[in-house]
């Protein structure tokens, strides 16, 4: 590591106002259930719905506004960052403009910056090996259903280079991902049309 980089724990960013308080969705009794769900509203965004980076709204879930009016918490914004931390842990997604708010499950948890954080680095470094592999290892992924909660999150560590840095290595990373998605997009055309 640099020696302009800093080791924090997410609670070390939190009393620092770099990080909001993450949270993840609603438990228990006012948790909603697939009969609650409506064809359009407010996005309901499960683990399962975090694919390449990005979240699913093609094939989400939704719930009515009044409903979600109802709900305590778990209310995602434009730019959140977003990290599975149960059963599917450690997919990851920044929440796009298309939806003013989205609600969480919860097996889903966003991270809010605030300030000296980047939210692309702090989504590439959620996607890093070490950040990957300390994850799966604190959630029991040997187990039947790992799982890390929000209490056990505050103790991860998050490795910060000087924010200008942050930028320039989440620009070339997202060089890099828009590449791959170029390619992948090619690849899918020239085998419909191979199969022509």
């Amino acid at each position: 590591m640099k020696s302009n980089w800093k080791e924090y724990t997410v609670q070390e960013l939190i009393n620092l106002d770099m990080l909001e308080e993450p949270l993840d969705g609603n438990h228990g009794n006012i948790h909603p259930k697939a009969s609650d769900y409506v064809s359009e509203g407010v996005p309901f965004i499960m683990a399962n719905n975090l694919i390449g980076g990005h979240v699913d709204f093609d094939n989400c879930a939704f719930i009515t506004e009044e409903q979600a009016k109802t709900l305590r918490k778990g209310f995602a914004k434009p730019g959140d960052v977003l990290l599975t931390h149960k059963a599917t842990i450690g997919r990851t997604a920044i929440v796009s403009d298309q939806y003013d708010t989205i609600i969480l499950t919860p097996q889903v948890t966003y991270y809010r910056v605030k300030k000296g954080i980047d939210n692309r680095y702090l989504k590439y470094y959620f996607d890093s090996n070490e950040f990957q592999m300390t994850l799966s290892n604190w959630a029991g992924s040997g187990s039947t259903r790992a799982y890390l909660g929000i209490t056990a999150q505050h103790k991860l560590p998050i490795v910060l280079p000087p924010y200008d840095e942050q930028v320039k290595i989440a620009k070339i990373l997202r060089s890099l991902d828009d590449k791959i998605q170029i390619n992948k997009e090619i690849n899918k055309e020239i085998n419909k049309n191979l199969a022509a």
